[in-house]
């Protein structure tokens, strides 16, 4: 694959799933992107193919076979997969080569407590440091990427949506550093999200979001910081029964990239 093709790939599988670069570009307006290194694109392709469950929890990472899908030597994939590995993305076990992560049920409550937290802080930002401007544009964005999902009924879709939305709001406050944080706490968890969406039982309520940008207009932060947790909350309490015993339609089954 030549570098253009590969920078395509990374920005539409990271972006589509994500808004940390598009926030922190609005956050940062004057600084004009950078030439990416191939370890650097690789990494954005590599951790978009996670996003989008391309590679699955559990499933064994063969280098030479990503090296060749991404038309890479394996040098920047090998350095890609360490970078993954230490936001606990993918697991590097010695000698066995790199896995993609599993989750666990205490692992998952822990990123959810981090989540609220996170997100409680942010708002709390954005409440002081949000343009009006950017709370409307940040409705609209929100309201059309529900209607359209809603149109094509694309329930995967909507996860990518519900993550963008979350993160562009905490991005409002100002906070490139935190904004962060959270996208990577998202990036652990989008399978919860995504099996939400997706499983047996969907649960695609998003009422509330409508509401967290009213208290944001309102710059009531005490109320956004309800909103949120039990929002957040919500989801935590069903992970007992989303994560143990994991429920068939997250039973994926295991493969090698061989």
């Amino acid at each position: 694959m030549k570098e253009p093709a590969l920078k395509r790939l990374a920005l539409n599988t990271v972006l589509h799933n994500t808004s940390l670069m598009r926030a922190a570009k609005n956050l940062l307006p004057d600084t004009e992107p950078t030439r990416g290194s191939a370890g650097d694109m690789a990494y954005e392709a590599l951790r978009g193919l996670l996003l989008i469950f391309e590679l699955r929890p559990g499933e064994r990472l063969n280098e030479v076979h990503l090296a060749e899908r991404l038309g890479l030597s394996r040098t920047p994939v090998r350095e890609a997969l360490n970078r993954l590995a230490a936001e606990r993305l993918v697991l590097a076990r010695g000698g066995h080569g790199f896995y993609v992560c599993d989750l666990d049920l205490k692992e998952a409550m822990d990123l959810y407590e981090l989540r609220t937290a996170l997100e409680i802080t942010g708002f709390r930002q954005a409440c002081a440091r949000a343009k009006a401007s950017d709370i409307a544009a940040l409705r609209r964005s929100w309201r059309a990427a529900l209607r359209q999902s809603a149109r094509k009924n694309d329930r995967a879709a909507m996860v990518g949506e519900d993550v963008r939305f979350h993160e562009t709001l905490c991005a409002l406050g100002g906070n490139i550093e935190l904004l962060r944080m959270l996208s990577e706490v998202n990036a652990r968890t989008t399978f919860i999200r995504w099996a939400y969406a997706t499983g047996p039982r969907p649960e695609l309520n998003f009422d509330e979001h409508d509401a967290l940008v009213d208290a944001l207009v309102a710059r009531d932060a005490a109320a956004g910081e309800a909103l949120i947790t039990r929002h957040i909350g919500r989801r935590a309490e069903a992970l007992t029964t989303l994560l143990a015993p994991a429920p068939s339609f997250l039973t994926i089954p295991r493969r090698r990239t061989a």
